[in-house]
């Protein structure tokens, strides 16, 4: 997945991340949102100095459209940097209780300094963060059971930050995602584009499907035959298997197949899930 550097830090990114650096010295506890697909790519650096020393939870989300062996091994790993990770499908699984119990060991100085003081456990502050598109706001949704953020599969839907009332024992506060102000390793911004958190115009959409098709073929050489009927297709050029797709699917330009649509509709189908539980990233020992 090699490509050049790219930059894309849009204007609202930027109000976001100085007023994040205001918030974070307010919480309690900072709930890391990744994507499943890839934790690394998915994860901002510059987040990470904001979040400092101050508690942090990592959520995979969309587990459902990742490899879920994969998904195991990125909880692990995470272990093993001493950082707390937990999983799940944000759409279906409630997390309440999961959110209430992961939290319990990151909070054990608070919760000492309260009982020091003759204090009453007070409601937990939480700052949610991530960058476009990991699943912010279907995280709050789920927590408060009712449709409270906007939600889309498409970068930059949540503008300002916000705060809501969970419960009488959380209180978040969700804010927009903040992108890398620029990418030196070009393939973290293909991925990222591919997974939806970069707007779909920053790179070329051909040049895209062509970079996931070369690691299908090397990683999931079946993961088209469901969705195309295509088998093993390690034995193709990617331009040959997106004319392949648009014969299929009827993607034509007059008499002939458009790479183009074809390209467009392969990278849609993969943001979706819809070719099965991929992974672009796998734990380096």
């Amino acid at each position: 997945m090699g490509q050049q550097s790219v930059h894309y830090f849009p204007g609202h990114m930027s109000k976001a991340l100085e007023a994040m650096q205001n918030y974070v010295k307010v919480v309690d506890l900072v709930v890391e949102i990744l994507d499943a697909r890839a934790p690394i790519s998915s994860q901002n650096p510059i987040l990470s100095r904001v979040i400092g020393s101050k508690p942090r939870l990592i959520l995979l989300s969309k587990t459902d459209y990742a490899d879920p062996e994969v998904t195991k091994q990125w909880i692990a790993y995470f272990a093993n940097e001493g950082i707390t990770a937990i999983a799940g499908n944000l759409k279906k699984e409630k997390f309440v209780n999961l959110l209430s119990k992961a939290s319990i060991p990151l909070l054990t100085k608070k919760r000492e300094k309260e009982a020091k003081y003759g204090m009453k456990p007070q409601p937990i502050r939480v700052m949610v963060v991530g960058i476009p598109n990991v699943g912010k706001s279907t995280l709050i949704n789920n927590l408060k059971g009712k449709k409270i953020a906007n939600v889309g599969n498409k970068a930059g839907i949540t503008r300002a930050e916000q705060w809501i009332k969970l419960n009488e024992d959380f209180t978040l506060l969700d804010t927009p995602g903040i992108l890398p102000m620029n990418y030196p390793d070009g393939a973290q911004a293909v991925r990222l584009a591919l997974l939806g958190s970069m707007r779909e115009d920053v790179l070329p959409t051909e040049e895209l499907a062509i970079a996931l098709l070369g690691y299908l073929k090397e990683n999931y050489p079946n993961s088209l035959e469901g969705r195309f009927g295509l088998k093993e297709i390690d034995q193709y050029l990617g331009e040959e298997i997106l004319e392949k797709i648009a014969l299929v699917r009827g993607l034509l330009e007059g008499s002939s197949p458009s790479i183009e649509r074809a390209a467009y509709l392969l990278i849609k189908e993969f943001k979706d899930g819809l070719l099965g539980g991929i992974s672009l990233e796998v734990p380096h020992a």
